[in-house]
This record gives C-alpha cells, sequence and structure tokens, in this order.
C-alpha cells in the first residue's frame, strides 16, 4: 500500500517541489537542474556557519535555507569574498537551495547552482514559517508508519478511526457520517504515521477515496458527493471499535470508563459501540465525536460531570440525614 505521502526510497527534488511547489510558492530559477538528487532527511540547514569559511560538520545532505543573515552576509563581501563563501556551500553535493522572503540571490550563487546542477528556488514566504511548513512535511514523509484495517473520517474536525470486523458496517456507517456532510479520508486501509506525538492518516494513493459497499460495490465519494466531502490527510483523534451484539453486555453504560489503543506509541482515546439492530450507528459516531471535542474543551466528559453532581448530592443527603438524627451513629 502507498498513501498519499512520496515514498521515502524515491523522494527526490522534483518529487519536493511537485509536493510543496504551489504551497510554498516556489520559484524555479536553475530549469530542472538536480530534481534527481535525493531528499533523505528530515531536517533542514541554515548555511551560515559554511559560508563564512567553517565547513567543519556541514550539513549538506539537508535543504539549505538561505534567509535573511546568509543573504546578507553574502551582499557584504566583494565579489571575490563570494565566490569563495558560495564555493563553501557547493563544493558539497547540496540536495537544494531556497531564498526566502523574495530575496534576490546574488549572482555567484545561482552560477555556483547552476554549475552544480543543484536545483535553486526563491519563495516569498517568510523565512521561520516556511521551515515550519517544510519541516512538518518532511516529518511526515520520513516519520513511521503503520498500516491499519478501518475507515477514517473527519467528523467536526475530529479524526474517527473506525475499527471492526470485516462486514460489520463500517463503511456503511461512515457512509452515512459523509451524507451528512463530514469528510472520508480511507476506507479499508489507513496508513497512519506517527509525527512527534501526532498520529496522521492518510488513504491508499491508487484506491484514493472509493469505499466499497456490499451488495453495490465500490462507489467513489468524490463523484457522488463532491470533492468537498473527502479531505487527503487527518489527525486520529478517537478511535471508535463497533463490536458484535454478543457482547453487548461488556461495554461501558456509564461512559466513565476510558479506554485507550496504543498506535506506534501514542495512547488514543477509544469508545467501543455494540452493533444491534435499529441502532443508527452514524448517529452514534456522530455523538461520539462531539463528545471527544468537548472533553478536549472543558478537560472532562459529561458523563464525568453528571457524577461529580451525584456523588454531591449524595453527600448532601447524608449530611442532612446525620443532623436529622437518621445517623445511628449521631445522637439525637
Amino acid at each position: 500500500m502507498q498513501d498519499r505521502y512520496p515514498d521515502p526510497e524515491t523522494f527526490s527534488v522534483g518529487v519536493l517541489y511537485k509536493c510543496l511547489g504551489k504551497r510554498l510558492s516556489l520559484d524555479n530559477i536553475t530549469d530542472t537542474r538536480g530534481y534527481d538528487r535525493m531528499v533523505v532527511s528530515p531536517d533542514i540547514s541554515r548555511p551560515g556557519l559554511c559560508l563564512s569559511g567553517y565547513t567543519y560538520k556541514f550539513m549538506h545532505d539537508r535543504i539549505q535555507i538561505f534567509g535573511d543573515t546568509e543573504i546578507a552576509l553574502l551582499n557584504q563581501l566583494s565579489q571575490s569574498e563570494r565566490i569563495t563563501a558560495v564555493a563553501n556551500v557547493y563544493d558539497f553535493p547540496v540536495v537544494c537551495s531556497i531564498v526566502t522572503k523574495g530575496l534576490s540571490p546574488p549572482d555567484e550563487l545561482v552560477s555556483a547552482a547552476r554549475k552544480t546542477d543543484t536545483a535553486l528556488f526563491l519563495s516569498p514566504e517568510d523565512t521561520t514559517p516556511l521551515i515550519h511548513e517544510l519541516t512538518d512535511f518532511l516529518g511526515e514523509v520520513f516519520a513511521s508508519h503503520v498500516s491499519l484495517h478501518g475507515t477514517l473520517v473527519d467528523v467536526y474536525g475530529e479524526g474517527l478511526l473506525v475499527m471492526g470486523r470485516s462486514a460489520i458496517g463500517k463503511s456503511e456507517a461512515v457512509l452515512g457520517l459523509v451524507e451528512r456532510g463530514h469528510r472520508l479520508v480511507a476506507d479499508d486501509l489507513v496508513r497512519v504515521r506517527r509525527a512527534v506525538n501526532r498520529l496522521i492518516g492518510t488513504g491508499d494513493s491508487l484506491i484514493g477515496f472509493h469505499m466499497e459497499i456490499r451488495g453495490i460495490g465500490f462507489v467513489s465519494i468524490a463523484e457522488l458527493f463532491g470533492v468537498g466531502a473527502t479531505k487527503e490527510l487527518q489527525s486520529v483523534d478517537l478511535v471508535v471499535r463497533l463490536l458484535d451484539a454478543d457482547i453487548v453486555d461488556e461495554a461501558d453504560r456509564s461512559g466513565l470508563e476510558e479506554k485507550h489503543m496504543t498506535i506506534m506509541g501514542v495512547d488514543v482515546p477509544m469508545v467501543e459501540i455494540p452493533v444491534l439492530p435499529g441502532r443508527n450507528i452514524t448517529l452514534l459516531l456522530e455523538v461520539a465525536a462531539m463528545m471527544n471535542i468537548q472533553a478536549k474543551d472543558t478537560g472532562c466528559t459529561s458523563a464525568e460531570r453528571l457524577n461529580r453532581k451525584l456523588i454531591a448530592r449524595m453527600g448532601r443527603k447524608r449530611l442532612r440525614d446525620k443532623y436529622d438524627g437518621r445517623d445511628g451513629n449521631c445522637s439525637q
């Protein structure tokens, strides 16, 4: 299964430009030079020290970012000094370079990039936001990942990973969510990547936004409901397990029992919903998403708040009974 992220084994500068060119407003000024060079690291480099002549442990295998500091340093040098400074960088097999903030790169920098067949991009984006966007994407591309059997859907911004045995009704329930205006991310197989302590799910690049509905076959959600009913990526915020009716007695009825599923070392909240005739699973999935949002916003669920109120009421009742003389341990 190949998800919608580039394969790290074939992740080249050309693929990087295809994925992020529009998002980062990249302007290629060296044609397609260096497009076949491989991006092998999720990190980036600021080559300021290397420009100044300190080349020890220069991280040439990372994407090089030329921001205000680097361009200002080059502009204050003489032409011969600029040639030497730029050569300090491009004597190494640099992956590619990006000049930020709409700055004009010195001719010596452009010449060195072309001479060494290295891609050089310009971007009007500020340096820090561009670095964050770039490193977030690279971190996701190179992140560890696992494929899970289930369906991922965006419900009010919450990523619900719906799991359960085959033919229990996962796809049908999620199809109902799509009909209600929510967005499908992946059906049947979900590729989940761990980026730091966040899980990001996506679907198979070939299958796309198709769902298998028993009795009907494969349906294209984008064609039937529009592209607004689909989403490329989504964080995994809640796992919902659909259970068979014969284990309904094992289900939590109060909502006070906290359950989690550990996915690649990250604990994700989990709820278990028994599938019974007549139950509106689509509605229950929607409610589960809303309750998860509520728990994040308030720090506790409605069941926990109700439980606290009940405990407080029982405490007040015991206190009244005590002073009414109904407590055998209290003298009249």
